[in-house]
């Protein structure tokens, strides 16, 4: 005889009673189930229990909870006997470890840990989703998919939407203790299309971070090169350290490897680019090169920064033409320096090679060592400051020069208010020892020679705002005379650390405005200068600055005027516009005394509503501050970027020499930037770059390249040589 046991309670009342159903669930399962690490949170509209075969039927929004896993259903059948349970009708089972699992049926057991549906959908935590014909789960185990489609793309399915792509497979699985998916015998569909096949492939799940494995292929085309395929791959070495293989075919010129390794300790960096190749070069045909750029810093010792820099490579022009490295000088420096309270150090050593075509061994200079410490300290009273200086610098083959330098400085710098404004002033001494020697076969002279200069300069400001136009603007007058006394070695000292000296309104009121050593030119100069600052709704923010600097006795430098022999020198001006028009404004150079012809100009301006964005840069300087200059030296750059949708970005960069009164286009380059879209599992790139300059073997190039990034596929971020 088969007794029943009806429950009807309205779906308001078994909310209100889930405790009363967690007692009834523990009553009805027994001690096996009571056994189990965590109880089992039920609801349902209707409930039918069948006590002879240990059976539970629930109906309508059937809901059970376990432990963090929700499962939902038309119709439950609970097995006592067996502890399995079988889900019937828009199954949705969601697991604590970010897993939604969707199904018409599912059969689920071990404490609803194991589930098998047929057909089964499943759902990442990141919304990827694989569909199977079977699906079997284990939670905290190994899952299983026949007959699977695997796609990261974020598209509606219940709306008909289709992926960009997607991975069709015999079967796949996820192991979320390895955190890898697997599918075997692949055929990858773009756009509905097949168009890969593959016998299995491997990538992380959305835990990982990364992943040690094949990254994207890159393919590019040039003139010179031909087809350019760059396959990379990627190991993990540690919590703290990779490394990546970048294997490149040149097609026309043979091949290349360029690894890269990075480490990470508590208080240290390093970064190292090591380039192997067999490639053509102007010299020989398929030559063995290399080169290396590495990176390492730390602190050591009682708060020293060390800073150490290798960049070398075994042939001139390599790295230019196959695209590792774009500069003509490769510098390596080892830098130490430390701040303590007042005290600045610094320890420098470096040598440098030269790349381009007309360099030489006289032109690799070396540095060994460069020497520097500083202490400020409060002077005789608060408002003053003392500052000491010492320095000594080793320079070898620079421009057939070998030079020894040692320097003592010591300034004292006070400052009052007066009038309204601010009085300053400074007084310092200037020490220094030359050993000099000329490598020139001609002259081959060495000289050894001191020099002692005195350096006083007194300056005044007087800041003051009117109103104009409704807008206030604040004016800053200055002017500042300085006296420099003493020897005057200009003639015999290499001017090597302030040689491409122009006065702007940076250094127009250093006392010594050519910064460094070597030049010292004794005599006195009296600088003035305005700065003014705006705001109003029109124009928005706006700084200007004018200036002249008069120089009263000794000779004129080069980098004053463009004539080297005024004693006025050339104006110096600047304004820059912060406009409320999502345009920014600037302008700065500097025009003749005599007939205001500009000798050099700087003008930018740059345009963005977050769709487009819009940089032009206008350059120019007069002939005379280049040796072999025939013209004045004129450059334009125009760069655009435009959203043209949600999804696709057009980036343009051109330059123009104008020189000359001609326009020649210089390099130029245009990107076409797709992410994928609203579905955010893919992005591609057109790209096409023309460079003018040759060099020896390096070619003026055409290029052409085509990337692609599948999602979870591989790929990291471009680390620069």
């Amino acid at each position: 005889m088969r007794s029943y046991c009806y429950f009807d309670f309205p779906r308001a009342t078994l909310h209100i009673l889930v405790g009363v159903a967690l007692l009834f669930v523990a009553a009805i399962t027994g001690p096996s189930a009571q056994a189990q690490d965590s109880p089992v949170d039920f609801e349902a509209d209707t409930v039918t229990v069948d006590e002879e075969k240990s059976i539970l039927i629930a109906t309508g929004n059937v809901r059970l909870t376990q432990a963090g896993d929700v499962l939902t259903a038309d119709k439950i059948i609970y097995n006592r006997a067996t502890d399995d349970a079988r889900a019937i009708g828009n199954v949705i089972y969601l697991t604590t470890d970010g897993f939604e699992h969707r199904a018409d049926e599912m059969e689920l057991s071990k404490n609803f840990t194991h589930a098998i549906a047929t057909p089964m959908i499943s759902f990442f935590a990141d919304g990827t989703r694989i569909d199977a014909s079977r699906g079997e789960f284990h939670q905290g185990a190994k899952s299983l998919f026949d007959k699977s489609r695997f796609s990261p793309c974020k598209c509606d399915y219940d709306k008909g939407e289709s992926p960009i792509w997607d991975l069709r497979s015999l079967s796949s699985s996820h192991n979320p203790e390895t955190q890898t998916v697997v599918h075997q015998n692949v055929s990858m569909h773009i756009f509905g299309l097949p168009i890969f096949y593959f016998p299995v492939i491997a990538h992380a799940d959305w835990t990982v971070k990364r992943r040690s494995g094949l990254l994207s292929p890159t393919i590019q085309y040039s003139n010179d090169l031909g087809t350019t395929v760059t396959v990379p791959y990627y190991q993990i070495l540690g919590p703290t350290k990779d490394v990546e293989f970048k294997t490149t075919s040149f097609k026309l010129r043979g091949q290349g490897v360029k690894t890269i390794y990075r480490q990470r300790w508590n208080e240290a960096d390093l970064d190292a680019d090591i380039v192997l190749g067999k490639l053509d070069t102007y010299s020989e045909e398929r030559q063995n090169v290399a080169a290396i750029n590495a990176h390492f810093k730390t602190r050591i010792g009682d708060g020293w920064d060390l800073t150490a820099n290798v960049k070398r490579s075994s042939q001139d022009t390599f790295l230019r033409r196959y695209g590792y490295h774009s500069s003509q000088r490769l510098n390596s420096a080892l830098t130490a320096t430390k701040i303590d309270d007042n005290r600045y150090y610094r320890v420098l050593a470096s040598d440098m090679q030269g790349l381009a075509t007309t360099d030489t061994e006289d032109d690799e200079t070396t540095i060994l060592p460069s020497v520097f410490y500083e202490k400020k300290r409060v002077g005789f009273t608060e408002s003053q400051k003392i500052t000491t200086q010492l320095s000594a610098l080793q320079l070898d083959n620079d421009e057939t020069h070998e030079m020894t330098r040692w320097t003592g400085l010591t300034k004292l710098e006070d400052k009052t208010e007066l009038a309204g404004g601010v009085l300053d002033g400074s007084v310092a001494i200037l020490g220094t020892y030359y050993d000099i020697q000329s490598n020139d076969t001609s002259t081959n002279q060495t000289s050894e020679f001191g020099q002692l200069n005195g350096i006083v300069s007194t300056g005044f400001r007087l800041p003051f705002a009117v109103q104009l136009w409704n807008a206030p603007i604040s004016f800053e007058p200055r002017i500042q005379a300085t006296l420099i006394t003493g020897s005057d070695r200009t003639d015999e000292v290499p001017n090597r650390d302030s040689s491409d000296f122009r006065l702007d309104e940076a250094n127009i009121f250093i006392p010594n405005q050519f910064q460094g050593r070597d030049y010292i030119l004794p005599g006195s100069h009296i600088d003035t200068g305005v700065t003014a600052l705006s705001s109003n709704n029109i124009l928005g923010d706006v700084t200007a600055f004018a200036g002249v600097s008069y120089r009263s006795s000794g000779k004129t430098p080069s980098g004053l005027t463009s004539e080297g022999s005024d004693k006025y020198s050339d104006y110096v001006a600047s304004v820059r516009l912060q406009t409320p028009y999502n345009t920014d404004v600037s302008w700065s150079g500097r025009a003749s005394s005599n007939d205001l012809a500009l000798n050099e100009s700087h003008a930018r301006v740059n345009y963005n509503n977050g769709n487009t964005s819009v940089s032009a840069v206008h350059k120019q300087i007069a002939k005379v501050y280049f040796l072999a200059a025939t013209d004045d030296r004129e450059e334009a750059s125009f760069v655009l970027k435009q959203k043209i949708m949600d999804d696709v970005t057009f980036v343009a960069n051109q330059t123009w020499d104008l020189s000359a009164g001609k326009t020649k286009r210089n390099v130029s380059s245009y990107s076409l930037l797709w992410s994928g879209g609203f579905q955010d599992c893919v992005t591609a790139s057109l790209n096409y770059k023309r460079d003018p300059y040759s060099d020896r073997d390096v070619q003026n190039i055409e290029e052409l390249q085509f990337l692609i990034n599948f999602k979870y596929l591989g790929a990291l971020p471009q680390i620069g040589y």
